[in-house]
């Protein structure tokens, strides 16, 4: 069984390959890069861009691969009056078309990160986590949820249990019988 994974980040790609082989055997797994692609938000500075984002990854991903499984995995960030936050959305599609999402959880974000970002568009939030960590490319390590929880809990962790949970309309029999 084929997957795509949208992303060539190595993070991603863990979390995906853990998360589908807890319910596939026989895997093939392709990482795609997007890095050249004009058409995405450096930074997704809102629930529905981050959103928006992962579905996009996929629609393209469908477009020029063929495979079994799509699976988008973007992280981004809120800011409403509550505070700013980090946010994360999974997209995934089977070869049939159907899309199932998950996602949308939020960790609090100091609002001075926030206003940084908002303010130079070249920056990533991995960017600021770098300078402030004094670490290199922590996105494709433990990422800002690490560095936030003192490694308590890991980026690959938060997208296995979204890719997981968005794996639920092709893998749970109750799912599928209550679908009907």
């Amino acid at each position: 069984m084929k997957t795509v994974i949208c992303s060539e980040n190595p993070v991603k790609i863990e979390a995906a390959k853990e998360a589908f082989s807890s319910f596939f055997n026989d895997l093939e797994f392709q990482p795609l890069n997007f890095n050249n692609q004009s058409s995405f938000f450096k930074q997704p500075m809102s629930s529905k861009q981050t959103l928006d984002s992962a579905v996009k990854r996929v629609r393209i991903a469908k477009r020029t691969e063929l495979a079994d499984f799509y699976v988008s995995m973007e992280g981004g960030m809120e800011r409403d009056k509550y505070g700013a936050f980090l946010t994360w959305f999974v997209c995934i599609s089977n070869a049939q078309g159907e899309l199932s999402i998950a996602g949308g959880g939020r960790m609090p974000l100091p609002v001075s990160v926030y206003n940084e970002l908002e303010e130079n568009e070249e920056l990533e939030l991995g960017d600021i986590m770098d300078r402030i960590s004094n670490k290199v490319n922590v996105k494709q390590k433990g990422g800002s949820t690490a560095i936030f929880t003192g490694n308590r809990i890991m980026r690959k962790d938060v997208f296995k249990r979204e890719v997981i949970i968005a794996l639920v309309p092709f893998t749970s029999s109750v799912f599928k019988e209550m679908k009907k």
